[in-house]
C-alpha cells in the first residue's frame, strides 16, 4: 500500500465536518437485488447528462461505480492530468485514482488555496482514494514523476456514489459528463458492468 507523504489539515477538517452531516451507514455491504438497469442515451456525446435507471428492491441502497482509464504522455520525466469543473454531489461518495508505472502520485484540489496530497508508489503503482468528498465543483490535478525511461503513464479513475430506490423499487440517477474526457467508460452496479463510449461533439 502506498503511503501519503503530505496531508492537508484544512481539507481533512472540511471532510470531517461534512461527514457529520451524513448518515452513519456507508456504502452498502450486501448486494441488493437489481433486476434490470440501463443507461440513456445509449450513444452519448461529451457534455450529455447520462441517466442511469432501473428496478431493484424497494428502498434499497445501490452503489454505482463509473470508471475509466487514460494514458498521458511523460514530459521531462513527469506526467499530469487535469479535470476542470468536476461536480461532486451530496451523499456518500468515493473517488479513487491509480497511476502506473510511476514513482509517485500527487492529488491536488484547486480551490482558493491548492490542497495537495502525495503518495509514493509500490512496485511502480501509486494509489489514492477518498471517501465522503464534500459536495461542490472542483478543479483537480493529478501529476507526479514517472518511472525512468517511461514514455506514458496509465491513470485509472473510479468514482462511486450511492443512490436509493423508491418504495416501488424504481431508481434513477443523473450523471453529468461535461467535465469528462471522450472515450470508453465502465458503469458497474453490483457485479454487472456496462460499457459506454463518450463521443466528441462534431
Amino acid at each position: 500500500m502506498a503511503f501519503s507523504k503530505s496531508h492537508s489539515l484544512f481539507l481533512g477538517f472540511v471532510k470531517f465536518l461534512y461527514s457529520l452531516t451524513q448518515t452513519k451507514s456507508g456504502f452498502s455491504t450486501e448486494e441488493n437485488t437489481v433486476t434490470e438497469w440501463n443507461i440513456l442515451p445509449a450513444d452519448p456525446l461529451a457534455g450529455d447528462v447520462l441517466t442511469i435507471q432501473g428496478k431493484a428492491e424497494p428502498n434499497a441502497l445501490i452503489d454505482v461505480a463509473v470508471s475509466f482509464s487514460r494514458y498521458v504522455k511523460v514530459n521531462g520525466g513527469n506526467y499530469e492530468y487535469n479535470f476542470e469543473n468536476i461536480r461532486i454531489p451530496k451523499g456518500k461518495n468515493r473517488f479513487a485514482v491509480r497511476s502506473s508505472p510511476v514513482k509517485d502520485l500527487n492529488f491536488i484540489v484547486k480551490m482558493f488555496v491548492d490542497f495537495k496530497r502525495s503518495f509514493d508508489s509500490k512496485e511502480g503503482i501509486a494509489e489514492f482514494a477518498e471517501d465522503n468528498v464534500p459536495p461542490g465543483t472542483y478543479d483537480i490535478a493529478i501529476n507526479g514523476e514517472a518511472m525512468d525511461g517511461e514514455e506514458e503513464v496509465c491513470i485509472d479513475f473510479t468514482a462511486m456514489e450511492t443512490m436509493k430506490s423508491d418504495t416501488e423499487g424504481n431508481f434513477y440517477h443523473n450523471y453529468e459528463t461535461n467535465a469528462l474526457p471522450e472515450g470508453d467508460f465502465t458503469v458497474r452496479i453490483n457485479n454487472v458492468e456496462k460499457k459506454i463510449t463518450l463521443r466528441q461533439v462534431s
